[in-house]
């Protein structure tokens, strides 16, 4: 049976509040963010190279522990969990990392299925759900090759496939078709924002500030955040 406080019911998606997290190198540290996203929202990060984008997206993917301020993801603060309940918080996030992470001695298919593999999903329902990602990715044909044998623009594909596989609460994409053709770049665009529609919270960075037509967009310059900006919204 889940455990009732480990999935909360809340409007909220994500929320910083005063958050720092340290600089890196060449990468500004984040300070005083605030943010607060609903679930279902879509935000675009956007700034130049080292502005502090992939700092925000590790914030949010609990990979990285802000220095200071709040953060909650769902209604939880991540922090104060247990592990083992900090990890099932992470199992309902769909982190797109830029250097992919890919498990090498897994197949393509496998790398895709992992995240509903350790959610306990069914061997069919896996089976099923990866076939038609990897089809939608273009990758159908390269199921049972290793990552090692794709290109980098097929790695990315499989990297975004692995993501959303699960089907997350939220997206967290860090330069998802930054190598990507633009085809493949259009496929992936369109299957987050079909995501994103469906109710998944959809947070997107790229140094691109026109890469989609996000209705909430959040530029950092130096690791500082400048007003956000809101489409608005069509009738």
């Amino acid at each position: 049976m889940p455990d009732p406080a480990a999935q909360p019911r809340t409007s909220t998606a994500l929320r910083l509040t005063g958050v720092s997290a340290p600089r890196r190198a060449g990468v500004e540290g984040l300070t005083g963010l605030d943010l607060e996203l609903a679930q279902g929202d879509f935000l675009l990060v956007h700034g130049e190279a080292g502005a502090g984008k992939s700092l925000l997206m590790g914030l949010a993917g609990l990979t990285l522990r802000p220095g200071t301020g709040r953060l909650e993801i769902l209604g939880l603060n991540p922090w104060r969990l247990p592990p083992a309940r900090r990890a099932r918080l992470r199992r309902r996030l769909g982190p797109v990392f830029q250097d992919m992470r890919l498990v090498d001695d897994l197949t393509v298919a496998e790398n895709a299925a992992l995240p509903m593999r350790i959610a306990g999903a069914r061997p069919e329902a896996c089976r099923r759900d990866v076939a038609e990602l990897l089809d939608w990715m273009g990758l159908a044909g390269m199921a049972t090759a290793y990552p090692q044998d794709l290109d980098h623009d097929q790695q990315q594909r499989l990297a975004v496939a692995r993501a959303v596989a699960g089907r997350p609460e939220i997206i967290l994409a860090d330069e998802p078709v930054g190598w990507m053709g633009p085809e493949a770049a259009r496929r992936v665009l369109r299957l987050l924002l079909q995501l994103n529609r469906q109710g998944a919270t959809l947070i997107m960075a790229s140094r691109n500030p026109d890469l989609a037509p996000a209705p909430r967009r959040l530029e950092l310059v130096r690791g500082r955040a400048l007003p956000e900006t809101r489409l608005e919204s069509q009738a």
